[in-house]
């Protein structure tokens, strides 16, 4: 669990790319906070009573909490001013939350068999075509994120929530072995670059599941 000072507690499972998104976002605008760490399908009286959901993260800040990580990264951003993690032009601030959703939806599903295929069974057992599948899906997320990076730095004007999430996605996408192609320059070059940030290190998970 990670010393703290203030009142941030973070239920969270390490290696979730939602709960990795958030810690991204904590760590790039400084803050410490606690962990609270759950197990792949587990759940606690704690979490049911704090999450409707029951599942993580769920972000306790003294009386708030918030149990979705999008929510999550506004409230960071309206709460604490030491980092803007949402451009404050209205039209790149929807551009960036659209990003944001695109990660959470569309390259989390293309991802979501193939991880879920890997970690939970050992290679013998591997279904191949639902993995190549994945892996096909993912290759069509990189190609609509090389375009809409383009010769950006970062998706938005600066780092902020949807590099976040992408790169909380790409990290867990490279652990399972399905990197970003090279081919997608401009792509691979900004997970590069946001894998040399202080916050990438900080926020990185303790480990990830494997099936052995």
């Amino acid at each position: 669990m990670r010393e703290t000072r203030g009142q941030l507690m973070l239920y969270q499972r390490t290696d979730c790319p939602f709960c990795w998104k958030v810690r991204l976002a904590l760590a790039y605008i400084g803050l410490s906070y606690h962990t609270i760490n759950m197990r792949l399908g587990e759940t606690s009286a704690d979490l049911v009573r704090l999450s409707p959901s029951g599942t993580v993260p769920v972000l306790v800040d003294a009386e708030t909490v918030i149990w979705d990580s999008a929510v999550i990264l506004e409230y960071l951003d309206s709460r604490f001013p030491r980092g803007r993690l949402y451009p404050r032009d209205i039209v790149e601030s929807t551009r960036v939350r659209l990003l944001q959703l695109y990660s959470d939806k569309q390259v989390g599903a293309a991802l979501r068999s193939p991880v879920f295929e890997i970690r939970s069974k050992p290679e013998a057992r591997w279904d191949r075509e639902l993995i190549q599948r994945g892996r096909e899906q993912w290759r069509l997320c990189q190609a609509w994120l090389e375009r809409e990076l383009g010769e950006r730095e970062f998706f938005g004007n600066e780092f902020g929530a949807a590099d976040c999430a992408l790169a909380a996605r790409c990290g867990v996408a490279e652990a399972y072995g399905m990197a970003i192609d090279e081919e997608y320059t401009n792509f691979w070059r900004w997970f590069t670059a946001v894998k040399s940030f202080p916050a990438w290190e900080a926020a990185y998970p303790e480990s990830f599941i494997r099936n052995e």
